[in-house]
């Protein structure tokens, strides 16, 4: 298996981020629409670890 890159490393962190904001405004009871932005960030940033990964072309 290849080494994930540094952006591949960058974007899975954002996720992981995105992911603990996404709940943590769930639980807190906060606004709908942070929670779409933050789900929207999340989904954007899976998608670039997944485009960014070694030997994608």
């Amino acid at each position: 298996m290849a080494k994930p890159s540094g952006l591949q490393v960058r974007n899975i962190l954002a996720a992981v981020l995105m992911a603990a904001a996404f709940v943590w405004n769930l639980a807190i009871g906060g606004p709908w629409w942070v929670s779409a932005i933050v789900g929207v960030a999340f989904v954007l940033s899976i998608a670039s670890a997944v485009l960014n990964r070694p030997g994608a072309n």
